[in-house]
């Protein structure tokens, strides 16, 4: 009988050994796969963003379940995998292992998969609103999910959801039944699963998502609203831009936020301040962004007129729009009911698809009254486009929106689900934003040259406080009630709500535009919606924090795109303080470097002697300054040539060489079209402030333009970025 090797037996039990766990550990990992659509439906009419959402769910794979249990606990792996750990029936078990799980530190997220291979609960997830009947994705959007203000769900709720308008949202609790979300800049309760068995919302660990919504800044520093339709696989977004970008924000960066009032660079760093109800790591956590033109009230005029209006609408809308040549119709209906026509404009272009809907062709529809997610079976029907915009202004708005008195009201502005015509008119979260981002459109295109007239006409104020707004003859009009109290049966106003701030009444007093012009137990004047402009309302400047800064409409830089930078300008002292600025002229080289040695406080002077550079100019301590801390010469040793205009590369050099940011990996540089014409002195410090987010190229053909010459407004807006 042969000996058998000890040392041979030992490696091959070793292997056997490895081999046996590598094969655990494949059978444990989910197989996953995709349902096919029992019923498809016609998505031609809806909305671009809904189509790609319903179509991105459709592909949504299901995993392979290992048990017949009605639950499966598993571990959700960075690499997208999920890895089975144990059965359960009880979906409160379930939970409390995965909860265990988390807490004991385990690799990867531990999630909960019900029994049709859908993950419904992670300990770090993002949410994804959906519809799911008998196991299979809706392929309608035909379903809306309600917001309830407490976990009990308690009627009535607080608005409503559609799933065709959104994807992603973040989950703040999640008992099994009741899910605590943050949508539209409202933080509530939805339920998870309805008593047929459909499911509203769906769970993606954070480990899984690749496509969440963001802001960001584009090259025009307009702030814009990156919507996913698809945050598990494909990168699918709708764009709304939505204004001038806030200074605090910086191009090519992504900001998360769900109330569009605070921004984060992390979502995780996002979901843990709403859990614990702050923004502590908000980059903005004493500064809440309001967008003008979501905040502003109805009860306001736009500056344009009628023949504005009307070329707006050449621009913007296809020679078929029944939009066209009816500016007249908007103004009207702003004089006599009080509702703003940039305003109208806005959810009408948003609404017809710019004149251009079936509706809108068919029932002179261009508001969508009454129809449910864009259907036109149920919507009103009118005789003409003038009295669809007439009644609509006078009944559903001025009487309806923007009255205090009706269920319909939670202040007049365009707002979000949190207030504002967005909680009831739609179940799109997102309709005030694409409304607004029409009236921006509207505000730019007629602004032309001198800039955006609209934008800041108001100053905007927002009730802080539980108080009543009261007419000349100290009668209440109506009240304020406590923030997140208003329901559909204590109409009223709200804290948080905002209004126009016309005066100072007196010390103690503000006079403001008063959203109800009669208490509220009289009719309305003439019986409807009629406004009448010339009221007021009164109310303690102890309840209205002031959220804006009313354009000087003698400035020359009122509308300007850079007029957050140049107005930090001149408050930081950087500027001199007078309403020309030449926002679109040319800097010259002494002009830039006045402007960088205040920003940076530089003040030691050498001596030096150029041709052009005499002790009786304006620029001469200033140039003197500029040489002695380094970062510019002449353009000879004896010129300075100090009413050239400074070219781009000229000044990236500068910001570079004061910021240290300096880079000699030009992988920003050699990525467009025209790279390789910097200068080589240059390169270094274009690929620093590139890289730093201080510059940046024309997306419109992928330039640099290093020798084009620098403009005022570019020049302010590089320093503010620098200095932030």
């Amino acid at each position: 009988m042969k000996k058998i090797n000890l040392t041979i037996l030992s490696s091959i039990l070793l292997t056997t050994s490895l081999l046996t766990i590598k094969s655990n550990a494949l059978d444990n990992i989910y197989q996953t796969y995709t349902k096919p659509i029992p019923k498809t439906y016609n998505l031609q009419g809806l909305p671009k963003e809904v189509q790609e959402d319903i179509q991105s769910i459709q592909n949504m794979k299901y995993l392979k379940l290992k048990t017949s249990s009605d639950y499966e606990i598993a571990i959700s792996n960075d690499d997208g995998t999920y890895s089975y750990i144990q059965s359960e029936d009880n979906l409160n078990s379930a939970i409390d292992i995965a909860n265990n799980l988390k807490n004991a530190k385990k690799q990867g997220i531990p999630v909960v998969i019900n029994k049709e291979g859908i993950v419904v609960y992670a300990t770090e997830g993002i949410g994804r609103i959906v519809k799911i009947i008998d196991g299979n994705v809706d392929t309608t959007n035909n379903y809306t999910t309600n917001v309830y203000k407490t976990s009990e769900l308690n009627s009535p709720e607080h608005t409503y959801i559609n799933h065709g308008y959104i994807d992603d949202v973040p989950i703040l609790e999640d008992n099994g039944k009741v899910v605590k979300i943050e949508v539209s800049g409202y933080t509530g309760y939805i339920k998870k699963q309805e008593d047929d068995g459909s499911l509203n919302i769906i769970t993606v660990p954070i480990n899984q998502v690749n496509n969440l919504s963001y802001y960001t800044v584009n090259n025009n520093n307009e702030l814009v609203h990156a919507i996913s339709s698809d945050i598990t696989s494909t990168s699918k977004y709708s764009y709304q831009t939505l204004g001038p970008a806030p200074n605090f924000m910086k191009q090519n960066t992504k900001y998360y936020s769900y109330d569009g009032n605070y921004f984060y660079t992390d979502i995780n760093k996002l979901i843990s301040d709403a859990k614990l109800d702050n923004h502590n790591n908000a980059i903005n956590i004493n500064n809440p962004y309001y967008n003008y033109y979501q905040y502003l009230p109805g009860r306001s005029k736009t500056s344009y007129t009628t023949d504005d209006i009307n070329r707006y609408f050449e621009k913007y809308t296809p020679s078929d729009s029944l939009l066209r040549n009816t500016g007249s119709y908007f103004i009207k209906a702003q004089n006599e009911y009080g509702t703003n026509a940039s305003l109208l404009v806005g959810i009408a272009m948003n609404e017809s698809d710019r004149g251009t809907s079936n509706l809108s062709k068919t029932k002179f529809n261009v508001f969508g009254e009454n129809a449910k997610d864009g259907y036109v079976n149920g919507a009103n029907k009118f005789s003409s486009i003038e009295e669809c915009i007439m009644r609509v202004s006078n009944q559903s708005f001025s009487n309806g929106y923007f009255n205090p008195k009706s269920w319909k009201y939670n202040s007049s502005a365009l707002g979000n689900k949190s207030l504002g015509a967005n909680v009831r008119y739609a179940s799109d979260p997102f309709w005030s934003e694409k409304a607004i981002s029409r009236m921006y459109q509207l505000d730019k295109f007629l602004g032309g040259d001198t800039g955006l007239k609209d934008y800041n006409r108001y100053l905007l104020g927002m009730y802080t406080n539980e108080t009543s707004i009261k007419n000349t003859s100290n009668k209440e009009l109506y009240s304020i009630l406590p923030q997140n109290t208003r329901t559909k049966n204590t109409c009223k106003g709200q804290v948080g709500d905002t209004t126009i701030v016309l005066n100072e009444k007196d010390i103690n007093n503000y006079s403001v535009r008063p959203d109800r012009i009669v208490p509220m137990t009289e009719t309305n004047i003439n019986g409807d919606g009629t406004y009448l402009w010339d009221r007021e309302g009164i109310v303690s400047k102890n309840n209205v924090k002031l959220i804006n800064e009313v354009v000087n409409p003698n400035t020359d830089f009122s509308g300007h795109w850079a007029k957050s930078y140049i107005i930090d300008g001149m408050n930081k002292g950087w500027i001199d303080t007078t309403n020309t600025f030449n926002p679109e002229k040319f800097i010259t080289r002494a002009e830039f470097v006045k402007i960088v040695n205040r920003a940076f406080n530089f003040t030691e002077s050498k001596d030096e002697t150029f041709k052009d550079v005499n002790p009786n100019d304006w620029f001469y301590d200033e140039i003197r300054i500029a040489v002695k801390v380094g970062y510019i010469n002449g353009r000879d040793k004896d010129t300075f040539a100090p009413k050239d205009s400074i070219t781009r590369q000229e000044a990236a050099k500068i910001i570079g060489y004061i910021t240290n940011k300096i880079d000699y990996n030009y992988t920003n540089i050699s990525s467009f079209n025209d790279g390789s014409s910097v200068a080589q002195w240059a390169k270094p410090y274009v690929e620093g402030v590139l890289k730093a987010g201080y510059m940046n190229g024309y997306r419109s053909d992928n330039t640099f333009k290093p020798s084009d010459n620098i403009k005022r407004a570019e020049a302010v807006t590089i320093l503010s970025r620098a200095k932030i």
